[in-house]
């Protein structure tokens, strides 16, 4: 049995220029859909942060706002899972945890921004970052 299509759906090219975008749209949204059930998934943990990581964004709630705010994100780097926290200024070091709570190294900061030569590599070699917490309370007002 062979359904007949009607002629807009059978010739997109005869659409009008506003059905066009909007198709076009629509097929980059589901394309970029697809693709972010296979990418990020990976990094995807169905029951939440581990508890040291809500342990430690606690921590981080209850000292004072920095400035930059401070930011937890999640990267795949050398194929396992990590967390990240940027330096929070100057002088100071990054922190590069491994999935356990285990630190990796400093990637950056440091007197010379080069971190402690632990994770040297890191920004290079970071897959798939996800921001998973950001301290409000230091966000300047837009």
């Amino acid at each position: 049995m062979t359904v007949a299509m009607p002629r807009s759906i059978e010739r997109p090219w005869k659409l009008r220029r506003s059905a066009r975008l909007g198709l076009a749209w629509g097929v980059i949204l589901a394309a970029t859909a697809t693709m972010g059930l296979a990418g990020p998934a990976a990094l995807a943990s169905p029951a939440g942060p581990p508890p040291w990581l809500e342990r430690l964004i606690r921590e981080l709630k209850a000292r004072p706002p920095g400035n930059p705010p401070q930011s937890v994100w999640r990267y795949r780097y050398r194929d396992q899972v990590v967390y990240y926290l940027p330096p929070q200024c100057c002088d100071q070091y990054s922190v590069l945890f491994d999935a356990e709570g285990r630190v990796i190294g400093a990637p950056d900061g440091g007197l010379t921004g080069g971190g402690d030569g632990r994770a040297g590599d890191f920004h290079q070699l970071r897959r798939q970052g996800l921001l998973l917490w950001r301290d409000p309370r230091g966000l300047a007002p837009r």
